[in-house]
């Protein structure tokens, strides 16, 4: 009888122990990589000339773009894109990928939004800078990413605004906007 109550208690136990131990073997399951979302974003200065808004005196030639960041159309991400348990963003970066003469810009503004919501996710400004093929205009680590973080848990791709004006017109910049991360997936799930 006693022998028959110590195998019920242990085969209780053992089925406790193995039910909660179930979430912790899929954490051990878990794998981590590095990855880049990048996107190109092209924009021309205005050849007609408008008045500086900072500074009345000068003249200032408007731009602007955008573009569509996929997160699927890095290969590691689509990969393990139904499995991906966390993102953590190390860096955004926005730099000058090429221009055709060297301008300054003097003021600039920078909009990550969720395509999906339309929500403006961040939100930066930038003024007086030379820019130059190489010239990095903007980086960022150590923000509050939690709305771009929600909008990658949704599985949204993001939209990246550039606007302001430069010193110069007719001038073609293509500004490179990289956000860099680090992602949990668990190729179990």
């Amino acid at each position: 009888m006693k022998k028959q109550m110590f195998l019920k208690v242990f085969l209780l136990f053992f089925m406790s122990l193995m039910f909660s131990n179930c979430e912790k073997i899929k954490d051990l399951t878990d794998i981590d990589f590095d990855a880049s979302l990048k996107a190109d974003i092209q924009a021309t200065s205005v050849a007609g000339e408008y008045m500086n808004l900072l500074k009345s005196s000068e003249a200032s030639y408007p731009f602007g773009g955008s573009a569509v960041i996929d997160p699927t159309s890095n290969p590691d991400i689509k990969k393990y894109w139904k499995k991906i348990r966390k993102w953590e963003v190390k860096k955004l970066t926005v730099r000058i990928k090429s221009i055709s003469e060297p301008s300054n810009l003097l003021y600039g503004d920078f909009e990550i939004s969720d395509e999906s919501t339309e929500g403006i996710l961040l939100k930066k400004h930038e003024e007086d800078m030379p820019l130059s093929n190489g010239t990095t205009v903007l980086t960022l680590t150590g923000s509050d990413w939690s709305k771009i973080i929600k909008a990658l848990d949704s599985k949204h791709s993001l939209i990246v605004k550039v606007s302001g004006a430069l010193d110069k017109p007719s001038v073609s910049v293509t500004f490179q906007v990289i956000l860099d991360l680090k992602v949990t997936a668990n190729p179990l799930e």
